[in-house]
């Protein structure tokens, strides 16, 4: 009997559930990351509007835009994920701005109703454990507004940062994985399935029916995230190199040297009865 990448997957977030605060987001580097996908989220998204959330994880995207007026429809493969989503809202009082559903990317399209949000967003990589992203855009282009932003951020396919760090430990096979593209791992209780498409093909899948407007790095002078042990004992290095990667995120030589990679996509469908 073939094993079922979306169990495997359930399994895998749930238990990555229990400790993905001291792992990612709770860490100095994590927070760098985070805080740099909210100044894009803060500046397309505006008080008031309806938001999907995919792959929300522990809900802090949430969280954070329902503190500041909007409403949102959470989702996430993980029902652990989702618990600890519910708890933080609850802690928040954010609960009443934000349905979190145990849904993964794949099964958007159970969501009732057409164009009935004024944006989408997916923070850090959920999309890159699609097997078809195709599909997942698909049902995307009937949920969303006409004019509608939808940000997304993926996971950068040339960083420098991370070649040396594997190197360095003689292990060329880490070093060198993003460089293969779509690199499709064999399912099993520890692992999930990811594929790195590059910016290029991300807008041709987004498109026609997504505009790329704009893109920017993140991560790019501050290290990975599994660096941290090493790195937590210079607060003020990471820091300042947050800084600097604010300065040069958006530059196309720097850009394509990010942990990960923020895409910032318009809905261009006309409106219903437009010719």
């Amino acid at each position: 009997m073939t094993a079922d990448p979306a169990h495997f997957a359930q399994t895998y977030w749930d238990t990555a559930a229990e400790t993905y605060v001291q792992d990612f987001t709770g860490t100095g580097i994590g927070g760098t990351r985070r805080q740099a996908v909210w100044r894009r989220l803060d500046k397309i998204f505006s008080p008031g509007q309806k938001l999907l959330e995919l792959n929300c994880g522990t809900g802090i995207d949430a969280v954070h835009l329902a503190e500041k007026g909007m409403q949102l429809v959470a989702c996430d493969i993980s029902s652990r994920m989702i618990d600890l989503a519910r708890q933080l809202a609850t802690s928040t009082s954010t609960s009443e701005l934000i349905d979190f559903k145990v849904l993964p990317n794949e099964e958007i399209g159970s969501l009732t109703g057409e164009n009935v949000f004024d944006g989408a967003f997916s923070n850090f990589c959920g999309l890159n454990c699609v097997e078809d992203l195709p599909a997942v855009v698909r049902e995307l282009t009937r949920l969303v507004k006409p004019g509608a932003p939808v940000l997304l951020c993926m996971i950068g396919r040339f960083v420098p940062w991370e070649i040396v760090w594997f190197m360095a430990r003689g292990k060329p096979g880490k070093a060198l994985r993003r460089l293969r593209g779509n690199d499709f791992r064999p399912s099993d209780p520890g692992t999930v399935r990811i594929q790195r498409p590059s910016v290029r093909e991300i807008a041709r899948i987004m498109s026609p029916v997504f505009s790329l407007k704009r893109w920017s790095g993140v991560g790019i002078t501050v290290p990975p995230t599994y660096t941290q042990n090493r790195m937590q004992h210079f607060p003020r290095m990471i820091k300042g190199l947050a800084g600097i990667d604010r300065l040069i995120e958006d530059l196309p030589l720097f850009r394509r040297m990010a942990d990960c990679v923020v895409l910032e996509f318009e809905c261009v469908k006309p409106q219903k009865g437009t010719p």
